[in-house]
């Protein structure tokens, strides 16, 4: 089960934005736009909250955990897989190290983290998406884990696959051996505007991750581009980034 004292407001206003996001089109309308602003505010108030998978879902399957460790801070990439054949929106997940000590350390249960950094936006049925979690601080030596719990926001019969938000790489950076900053272009080829988008980029050597972090476009219209730069953990040198935004906005 999921602790955090907004699911029910969360829920609310995820039905609200499926039910007229089945009215319209192309063009917005004032119904659309309050329902946006109100799960922003909604995810906003949820983010003061912690959050604690205890049950995970079992159509949610974690395939990879990936560390990057650095004597100061941390990053972990996650990779998920919905197994069910709809999509599902708003994921929280409970990031965790079990010690050698014998101790089971939460990293992101603390309340007032980011909402993206508790939870993943969307991910589409029969698909893989790639989560970031950036810890200010460092991460204890041990096996890291990930639960993933029930989607906090509904989604309605209608939607049968995520909004199509492409992204891509421009440059990559060095700022050192444990810094970079990417460089990249984020284009929303849906008709909803994305509200909040986190971007996540991370780059493996093998299977080794190497670089890793995360922005937030405060948003992305209906058919525009954006830019983005992403200061990252670790140094990809010659290893491709790769870009994740799950989109925030389904209809």
């Amino acid at each position: 089960m999921v602790r955090s004292g907004d699911v029910r407001r969360l829920a609310t206003a995820g039905a609200m934005l499926v039910l007229v996001g089945a009215l319209g089109g192309c063009v917005e309308t004032t119904q659309q736009k309050n329902a946006r602003a109100q799960r922003q505010d909604d995810r906003l108030l949820a983010s003061r909250s912690s959050v604690h998978v205890s049950r995970p879902d079992p159509n949610v399957a974690v395939l990879e955990v990936r560390t990057l460790r650095t004597p100061a801070r941390g990053a972990i990439a996650v990779t998920l897989r919905n197994d069910g054949g709809r999509p599902v929106s708003d994921l929280p997940l409970s990031v965790g190290v079990y010690t050698r000590a014998g101790r089971t350390v939460y990293l992101n249960e603390q309340p007032e983290l980011p909402y993206f950094q508790t939870h993943i936006a969307g991910v589409g049925g029969r698909a893989e998406a790639t989560w970031v979690f950036s810890s200010t601080t460092p991460i204890p030596n041990g096996r890291v884990f990930v639960r993933a719990g029930a989607p906090a926001i509904p989604v309605g019969k209608a939607v049968t696959q995520l909004p199509a938000i492409a992204s891509s790489v421009t440059a990559v950076r060095s700022r050192g051996h444990d810094r970079a900053t990417v460089s990249g272009q984020i284009d929303n080829h849906s008709e909803a505007p994305q509200d909040g988008l986190e971007v996540y980029a991370y780059a493996l050597s093998g299977d080794r991750l190497v670089a890793a972090g995360t922005a937030l476009l405060e948003s992305v219209g209906a058919g525009a581009k954006q830019a983005v730069q992403i200061t990252v953990l670790g140094n990809p040198g010659s290893a491709a980034v790769h870009l994740e935004t799950p989109p925030t906005t389904l209809r």
